[in-house]
């Protein structure tokens, strides 16, 4: 059974707290239901449009969003299973060192399983995307584990970082992601 299906773990004295819950449950909310308003009545031309050879289509972002709801939600499966290990907590950037990084204006270059391949057409897209982010937002409005005890491995582990701030980084990509949407958009030549 997967650990972000289940509830049966209870920790007391956890770290992570109901405030800490409420703020990642709004924050993957607001930016699902962002996507939703960016995305609702696109045409197959729309979904389609690139700015130019360099760019994504709005529908290659949300494949890629997509992609990350199950990378995500599947690193956070896996250091679930670990040994928690809540003395990290002191040692924790705080959520606005991962906002201010997803909010960096200069380019990210997306990791080779999160690259989308484009095979998906219009809404078939947002479909994928949503069902994705609703599986993590169950599974934060419903855990019980402590999410700032689990740690990720990224990076080694001077910078290990909890998986409420994979979390944030989470909400944050897709903030990020919005606002290249809105560009898109925005682009003389967006079909109309």
């Amino acid at each position: 059974m997967s650990f972000l299906t289940s509830t049966c773990y209870s920790q007391t004295n956890s770290i992570w707290t109901e405030a800490d819950r409420k703020y990642l449950i709004e924050n993957l909310e607001r930016t699902k239901l962002e996507i939703i308003k960016q995305t609702k009545n696109l045409t197959p031309e729309q979904w389609a449009f690139k700015e130019d050879s360099t760019k994504w289509t709005i529908g290659q972002v949300l494949e890629h969003l997509g992609l990350y709801e199950r990378i995500f939600a599947q690193e956070a499966d896996i250091m679930l299973s670990s040994k928690p290990e809540p003395y990290l907590d002191s040692l924790s950037l705080p959520d606005t060192t991962y906002i201010n990084w997803m909010n960096d204006p200069s380019p990210h270059k997306a990791e080779w399983n999160a690259e989308p391949l484009g095979f998906m057409k219009g809404n078939d897209n947002l479909t994928f995307y949503l069902f994705g982010r609703n599986h993590i937002i169950n599974f934060i409005k419903n855990t019980t584990y402590d999410l700032k005890s689990h740690y990720t491995y990224r990076w080694g582990d001077e910078k290990r970082r909890s998986i409420h701030a994979l979390m944030v980084v989470h909400f944050g990509h897709t903030d990020r992601h919005l606002k290249q949407i809105k560009r898109t958009k925005s682009h003389p030549k967006f079909p109309k």
